[in-house]
């Protein structure tokens, strides 16, 4: 709470010298409510400025996914496209991310498959990962193995985001073909055992999760898993690594997401 009635001070201080229509100052403000949790209060900074860049328009999209109001989201998108203003691949990957946590295939497909025809920017690693996520989730298997098959490269991280929702669809022979590309491309990670086991144990296959129990002290990966943390509130949530699902993170995790590719534009990831 300290934070935030230091923030509205700030905002205070910042009517009262007549800086709240200089952009930088509106847009670091939108990003303070924001990260706070006051959206609605950022978007009313946001709707105040007057000369909006990209940045402006950016920093209210990555808020409003993070605080889950993708359905604003995409609407202030459409709005950001019918003003004529160009949205750069940071933009695109807060909205592919906004669609993947709002589980809106179509618009997903739409977006990746028209972003460099329409707005001129070319989907990287992020972009095709994000969707073949989507469709994953949504059980539409084939659609993502074509997306990776026509991608210009493909990386552990791309198998990495359909891995995770391997192990609850019926086709064994599916998973064990992912699990396999992303062990030839990271043989020490011990997610795609992690997967395997799970997939085998749901079908009682118990010889099997014996096998790639195995397979895993053979390879020397180890038992033990990194662990980070994330405060809300008065809860901290914690997180292992290379766990499936954590209880209760689906919003932590697009938080988490966000954060990632904030750290990766900024050059520190």
């Amino acid at each position: 709470m300290l934070q935030v009635e230091l923030g509205n001070q700030i905002h205070s201080l910042v009517l009262k010298l007549g800086f709240e229509s200089d952009a930088i100052v509106a847009n670091s403000l939108v990003e303070m409510y924001s990260k706070f949790g006051y959206i609605y209060d950022a978007l009313d900074i946001f709707s105040e400025i007057r000369r909006r860049d990209l940045i402006s328009w950016n920093t209210i999209l990555t808020g409003l996914i993070y605080n889950g109001e993708v359905s604003v989201a995409m609407d202030l998108f459409n709005e950001l496209i019918r003003e004529g203003m160009s949205p750069d691949r940071i933009t695109l990957a807060a909205v592919l991310l906004a669609c993947n946590y709002g589980s809106l295939v179509d618009e997903g497909i739409q977006i990746l498959s028209s972003m460099e025809k329409e707005f001129g920017v070319k989907p990287g690693e992020q972009h095709y990962a994000f969707v073949v996520e989507l469709l994953s989730r949504a059980g539409r298997l084939k659609e993502a193995i074509d997306i990776i098959e026509a991608m210009p490269y493909r990386t552990a991280l791309i198998w990495k985001s359909i891995l995770s929702t391997c192990a609850i669809h019926e086709d064994l022979r599916f998973t064990e073909g992912v699990a396999k590309k992303i062990v030839e491309m990271e043989p020490q990670s011990p997610l795609p055992y992690l997967v395997l086991a799970q997939a085998y144990q749901m079908r009682g296959k118990w010889e099997s999760v014996v096998r790639v129990r195995k397979a895993v002290e053979h390879k020397g990966a180890k038992e033990f898993a990194g662990c980070s943390g994330i405060a809300i509130k008065n809860h901290v949530y914690s997180f292992e690594a290379n766990k499936l699902h954590q209880y209760g993170g689906k919003d932590l995790y697009v938080v988490l997401k966000l954060l990632h590719w904030e750290m990766e534009t900024e050059g520190y990831a």
